[in-house]
């Protein structure tokens, strides 16, 4: 029986391989056509295909950048964390030299113990942590050192209001930007979809037309010869940019066909073997952001790939 169906499917729709390959092999369509079009009789498929080129990898890049910018503004928010934490091990220390640690009023700074305010703080409690601490050194300045000591923690709660508002924001215009990327997407494959249904007409019986606009091995997934084309995605997941490791997060690999895995207490992930090629991967765990990468499998041992996950921003 002759399977019809593949006429109606789009071929170029959710291609498994990484956007860099994608825009090679539209690069290389475009510049087949421009190379076709002597007498201008595909001037209206080459504009059509240029934009929605245009459209998408500019996009592409744009999400890049965003992606830069995005990192960066979280790398503050942690290096502010950090001197948090550092400041707030070296008020501990203060109270030890005085003795005010057996005062009843020690509870007031710490009241679920220190290493609450040192190992454990977060991005999910770092807020309620600098409150915490400015409420009770502002009621017990001489005791905490000083009003230089309050100025210290004010500063530092200001700074990380800051610096964690600019992230939420970086993140709001990275999920715009991957949205409109989508629908960029869509409309690039629609479009070389449509390029060939009216090549394909055009040069009905001919089939050797076909490398005259298309590069064919260039949309294909890399595949090596080293075993039997099949590989397995391994991993870690850290919290955030640190060693911690988060257990738990789901790993949907897009369009796989296989079960999702989970990270282990320890972080690490495997998933279950999949045809080597490049796939769409998602990290995803309630109370962080969800990730979606293109990762690479190969068939010649493991694939590993670690993701550090970042806390969702409450909103203001």
């Amino acid at each position: 029986m002759l399977d019809f169906i593949k006429f109606f499917i789009n071929l170029f729709l959710n291609l498994p391989i990484s956007f860099e390959r994608k825009r090679a092999a539209s690069d290389d369509h475009v510049s087949h056509i421009v190379a076709q079009n002597t007498t201008g009789q595909f001037d209206d498929m080459l504009a059509a295909t240029q934009a929605v080129h245009n459209d998408l990898f500019n996009n592409v890049s744009d999400i890049d950048t965003s992606i830069a910018e995005q990192k960066t503004q979280t790398d503050i928010t942690d290096e502010i964390m950090d001197k948090f934490v550092k400041r707030v091990s070296k008020l501990n220390s203060h109270f030890e030299s005085t003795g005010f640690v057996t005062s009843n009023y020690y509870t007031l700074f710490f009241p679920q113990g220190v290493q609450k305010f040192t190992r454990d703080t977060n991005k999910g409690n770092i807020i309620n942590h600098m409150n915490t601490l400015i409420n009770a050194i502002t009621a017990h300045t001489t005791d905490a050192g000083g009003a230089s000591v309050l100025t210290e923690f004010q500063n530092l709660k200001t700074q990380f209001d800051a610096a964690h508002q600019l992230q939420g924001q970086k993140i709001g215009i990275t999920h715009g930007k991957r949205t409109t990327r989508n629908e960029a997407e869509v409309a690039w494959a629609d479009q070389l979809f449509d390029n060939l249904l009216t090549l394909a007409k055009l040069y009905k019986g001919r089939p050797e037309k076909l490398s005259d606009f298309f590069t064919q091995h260039l949309f294909e997934r890399h595949y090596s010869t080293a075993t039997d084309h099949i590989g397995t995605l391994t991993g870690k997941a850290n919290r955030g940019h640190t060693i911690v490791a988060e257990p738990d997060v789901r790993v949907h690999v897009v369009d796989g066909n296989i079960n999702d895995a989970f990270t282990k207490a320890d972080g690490t992930y495997r998933t279950p073997r999949l045809p080597v090629g490049f796939w769409k991967v998602q990290y995803s765990k309630p109370g962080f952001i969800t990730q979606e990468v293109t990762i690479e499998i190969f068939d010649d041992g493991d694939t590993t790939f670690d993701v550090s996950m970042d806390l969702e921003v409450a909103p203001s």
